[in-house]
């Protein structure tokens, strides 16, 4: 090994965790997942000719080792205590009175002031830092005792490996919370349910679950995240107060919740709870209460604790987001992909602030293992903007049966158990369940419903964003006959649509007679529907609708081949390769695209003029950065990566994500990567932010580009 080998394994592990600190902690990313790749594999590639340049907090260490058998037991250093409860403001105000008398005895009548957090409902754990370096990741347990989940823990990417600081205190016990994004969890059970998986229950139950996973590779593929509030136990660390505490673990790199807010008396602290329970519904995860603490820690250490709670916190729960109703049917709605996926309808029932009156149940051996039936009165959990979910039958008490009073049980003894329909619900066609799959399909493509979603899909505003076509928009054109794909759209016109009641007005005529015209809607969308063949080629594959492939993967698969010729070309292997695919991706892509309705569909929208390929010559024909491609590296002073590509595509250039022959130039920024020296061995022109921007500046001004080789 080389001394140059082991300082450059030390920049590369630096630089990778800032990168992952930008873009897991402040979102604030300063490179592309191009980029950051390309630099992990150059550290993989030393570690692997040196393995004694792996150290623990490698970022090739996220995620590796054999899966566990069992987990081991962890002791906390500091007891990781429970929380009392208060459920409403006049119990928040006793909590108080009780603490200022205890304080008032002990001769300690400061000024208290509180902190106010939001109560995140995941998975309570510890982390502890030996000199600087991540080294155990523990449940809460028992409180005293939990189970080493150091593994799982590594694979979050806002998880500092090694603190910020330069003098990291000897041992510090960081608490924190492990979450699902309520966004996540939403992807994450439709995902499963496409792939014919059990669903999750709720965000809490996956994160948990995720966690407790023997295999760390599987709570990789989860994504899950980290807010931090707290530090247990500590030496060399001198805090006065819990608010120090919050900024110390900031500076640190960890991620502490933004909202967090101090309050200098208790009835302000009241209103932060309150304000905390109106906003939930806005945030991207879970709280069920607001948790207020004594700021300083002498008061907190005078306040002591009782049992298993400390007496400088507590929690003030929210009001509940279940409650229960009775379930009237199960129905089914039938998707594009052909899915069946029922759901429940319910006695309408206020939940979380809203009248709830249908709910989701996923697929059929969800109801098995919950064992729904209608008829059963059910517990329904709504969080957020999540939709409302049955998590279970009420199996307990009694209940009143033709004026008698029967037991739970046999009341329900009684309720038939539900099936899925045999039959399509819309066209009539045999349903199939393929083998290994949870998820029940009408093999029908030509069937109504499916026709109808797909349509839904197309237009919606991810997709080809075509304003004015909303769902009631869909069905009335496909009810009148004038949509059967989503090629029809394009063939709409004034004189069509007049005979659809939606998008007509009466009018009067010439002689005064009354009139049927087109109405604005009908002239808006058909100006929407002209708009969106300038949707670029990866938003139109998304529209398309195969099985698996949303935003993020279109977008992989356009930026990878270029355009639908070079995509229906490529075989199922190819596909695969393409990074974020997969074998089981690349299939549903290659079976939609060899079905030659599909292919007729994409001709004909080929034909209305929609854009299926990256560069559209018509575009680019007068551009004076055709055919060039650029690499970007470092940091620009006066434009953000974004801004650069974007001036470099408007040109009519391409920013490539890495350096080869065929790259016309790189620009090296402040602190540029391995790029840069690439650049250098393969003779390639290298152009500092100057230069660069003189590029911009004559091409956009006269199309005559001088390249000044350095």
């Amino acid at each position: 090994m080389s001394a140059p080998d082991a300082v450059r394994a030390a920049e590369l592990r630096a630089e990778l965790n800032r990168h992952s600190y930008l873009y897991y902690v402040l979102d604030a990313p300063e490179i592309d997942d191009a980029e950051y790749d390309e630099l992990m594999r150059e550290l993989q590639g030393l570690e692997a000719a040196h393995p004694e340049l792996r150290t623990p907090d490698s970022p090739t260490q996220r995620v590796g080792g054999e899966p566990l058998e069992r987990f081991a037991e962890v002791r906390h250093l500091e007891p990781m205590l429970s929380l009392a409860n208060a459920r409403n403001e006049d119990e928040l105000l006793a909590w108080d009175a009780r603490n200022r008398r205890l304080l008032e005895a002990a001769g300690l009548d400061d000024d208290v002031r509180y902190v106010v957090e939001p109560k995140i409902d995941g998975l309570a754990i510890s982390l502890t830092y030996r000199d600087g370096l991540f080294t155990v990741g523990a449940t809460r347990g028992n409180g005293v005792v939990g189970e080493d989940v150091t593994a799982n823990l590594r694979t979050i990417g806002s998880l500092p490996l090694r603190l910020f600081g330069e003098a990291p205190p000897p041992v510090v016990e960081v608490r924190g919370e492990v979450y699902l994004p309520l966004s996540s969890f939403a992807r994450l059970n439709e995902e499963r349910t496409l792939q014919g998986l059990a669903t999750f229950a709720n965000p809490r139950n996956a994160a948990a679950g995720s966690i407790r996973q023997l295999d760390p590779a599987l709570a990789a593929s989860r994504p899950l995240d980290l807010w931090c509030y707290g530090i247990g136990y500590r030496e060399g660390l001198e805090l006065g107060a819990h608010g120090e505490a919050l900024e110390w673990l900031r500076a640190q790199g960890f991620r502490v919740n933004p909202f967090i807010e101090t309050a200098p008396s208790i009835e302000a602290a009241a209103g932060a709870c309150r304000r905390w329970e109106e906003r939930r519904a806005e945030l991207d995860y879970d709280i069920d209460g607001a948790v207020v603490k004594v700021d300083a820690y002498r008061l907190q250490a005078a306040l002591g604790a009782v049992a298993h709670d400390p007496r400088w916190a507590i929690a003030f729960k929210f009001a509940p987001t279940t409650a229960t109703t009775r379930l009237l049917a199960i129905d089914v709605n039938v998707g594009r992909t052909g899915v069946l996926t029922p759901f429940a309808v319910l006695e309408p029932v206020r939940v979380g602030g809203v009248t709830v009156e249908r709910a989701t149940l996923h697929n059929e051996d969800d109801i098995r293992r919950k064992d729904l039936r209608p008829g059963d009165d059910v517990i329904v959990q709504r969080a957020g903007d999540v939709i409302p979910q049955v998590v279970g039958p009420v199996t307990g008490g009694e209940v009143e049966v033709d004026g008698r009073r029967v037991s739970r049980g046999e009341y329900r003894a009684g309720l038939p158990e539900w099936r899925m329909p045999a039959l399509c619900p819309s066209c009539g066609a045999e349903v199939v369940r393929e083998t290994g799959e949870v998820a029940v399909r009408c093999p029908n493509r030509s069937c109504p419903a499916q026709i109808v979603e797909s349509l839904k899909h197309f237009v919606s505003k991810g997709a080809m964003d075509i304003e004015g076509l909303g769902e009631e928009a869909v069905a009335a054109l496909h009810a009148a006959g004038l949509i059967e794909n989503v090629a029809d759209l394009y063939d709409l016109s004034l004189s069509a649509l007049v005979d659809v009641p939606l998008f007509s007005r009466k009018a009067k005529g010439p002689d005064g007679e009354e009139i049927v015209v087109p109405g604005k809607l009908a002239e808006n969308v058909l100006a929407a529907l002209e708009a969106s063949k300038r949707q670029p080629f990866a938003r139109v594959l998304f529209a398309l609708g195969m099985r698996h492939v949303g935003s993020v993967t279109a977008e992989a698969l356009a930026s990878h081949f270029g355009d639908v010729d070079a995509l229906q070309a490529a075989e199922a292997e190819a596909l695969a390769a393409v990074p974020g695919v997969g074998q089981v991706v690349a299939e549903a892509v290659r079976q939609y695209l060899d079905d030659e309705r599909n292919r007729q569909t994409i001709a004909a929208l080929r034909a209305h003029g929609l854009c299926f390929a990256q560069e559209r010559a018509a575009e680019s024909a007068a551009r004076p950065l055709d055919g060039a491609t650029y690499v970007l590296t470092g940091r620009l002073e006066t434009l953000t990566r974004g801004e650069a590509q974007a001036r470099i595509e408007a040109l009519g250039g391409r920013v490539g994500s890495s350096v080869t022959r065929a790259t016309t130039a790189v620009v090296a920024g402040e602190a540029p990567g391995s790029k840069l020296d690439k650049a250098r061995d393969l003779g390639l022109p290298v152009l500092d932010e100057a230069a660069f921007l003189k590029l911009l500046q004559d091409a956009q001004h006269d199309g005559q580009i001088a390249l000044e080789l350095d």
